[in-house]
């Protein structure tokens, strides 16, 4: 009969419970945050345009120039993922204005740091390798991270 009496006072005290936990309040990973409400912790259309537009300069600026040779190539971090550390790397040549567009390459990752912080949102942490080297294959500069591996 205590058994019981303890049981259900157990139950009761349980359900009685109110979770202070707000799914509105938790981080959400980029994916699900929707676009053009900022009151909602999101991009807003004007800071996705710009992050977008920078992005792209910053694509064209590295895919200027064709590869024909692997050590005239360089590679760096795009992209700064919420738990630190590049989204992804890109490849360019030695033969652009290297520090103009290593000046674009910081204004992203640095807005994308302030995407990160404004709208309190996680990654998945993994740790983007850096390639081992860069060669070229049919004019376009490819990775090499191991003996078999290549990504463009």
């Amino acid at each position: 009969m205590k058994n019981l009496l303890f049981l259900i006072a157990l139950t009761i005290i349980s359900f009685s419970c109110k979770s202070t936990i707000n799914p509105d309040n938790l981080p959400k990973p980029l994916p699900e945050i929707p676009k053009d409400n900022p009151d909602n912790g999101s991009l807003t259309a004007e800071e996705s345009q710009e992050m977008e537009t920078l992005k792209a300069e910053i694509l064209a600026i590295s895919k200027s120039e064709k590869c024909t040779n692997g050590s005239d190539w360089k590679s760096v971090g795009l992209g700064v993922k919420a738990c630190g550390g590049p989204v992804s790397y890109i490849a360019y040549s030695a033969k652009i204005d290297e520090a103009k567009f290593l000046e674009k390459v910081d204004l992203y990752n640095q807005k994308s740091t302030e995407y990160n912080k404004k709208y309190n949102l996680v990654s998945d942490c993994m740790l983007v390798m850096p390639p081992e080297r860069i060669e070229c294959e049919n004019e376009n500069p490819f990775f090499k991270y191991s003996k078999s591996d290549s990504v463009e």
